[in-house]
């Protein structure tokens, strides 16, 4: 069966307009297939199997309570799901920027928040990005960082930049994927906040996320 030719001419202004905005959307999305290569390519940068859900994605930005937060980290925001759902949030004066490693999800984190400084550099030079960025301290950092990857040094190295770099009463948000319990480096990564943070809860397990995960809402 013939398709219809579509006479552009014809087609409204607007309807233009959504449509570049469709074809803008799915340049921006990273596939399954794509994320599964970057984890082939690039397995000490990328964590996890896949993007996170919408539904994980809101998860996150409800315990963070971005609204009245001056200062905003991200840290490895992967393919820039939760950072579409953070700028959304935050205060019209409220300063934002992310650290990624993997280069190219620090590109697929631009082209999908244009207005987003991503920073491509390890997440223990979150205190050199604070300053760089004017800033003493965070309001709230938010994390997607694979925990697991992470030996012990390194997740006390991370651990230490983070805690160093909030603010008293500030919150730190970091989702753990369910199969990290299972694993020494997770439960290491989990006994450790306790010593960082004088609250610690975590959200009953999103299932819709590949891999499931749970929320962790840290108060320093």
């Amino acid at each position: 069966m013939l398709r219809p030719v579509i006479n552009e001419a014809n087609v409204s202004q607007p309807e233009r307009a959504v449509q570049r905005r469709r074809n803008d959307l799915k340049s921006t999305r990273f596939s399954y297939a794509d994320f599964a290569k970057q984890l082939a390519q690039e397995p000490l940068s990328t964590g996890a199997i896949a993007p996170s859900s919408q539904l994980l994605a809101r998860q996150v930005v409800q315990q963070a309570a971005l609204s009245e937060a001056k200062t905003v980290v991200e840290l490895g925001p992967g393919t820039g799901v939760f950072t579409e759902q953070i700028i959304k949030r935050l205060s019209h004066d409220a300063s934002f920027f992310a650290i990624e490693l993997n280069p190219t999800f620090v590109e697929a984190t631009k082209n999908r928040c244009p207005t987003a400084r991503v920073y491509h550099d390890a997440a223990t030079s979150l205190p050199e990005y604070l300053q760089k960025n004017d800033r003493l301290h965070a309001d709230c950092i938010v994390s997607s960082l694979p925990w697991t990857i992470f030996d012990e040094e390194e997740q006390d190295q991370i651990l230490n930049a983070i805690s160093d770099s909030l603010k008293p009463g500030g919150v730190f948000i970091s989702i753990i994927y369910l199969g990290a319990k299972f694993r020494s480096r997770g439960r290491y990564f989990i006994s450790k906040l306790p010593a960082h943070f004088s609250l610690v809860k975590s959200t009953p397990t999103v299932w819709r996320n590949l891999p499931p995960s749970q929320v962790y809402r840290c108060i320093k």
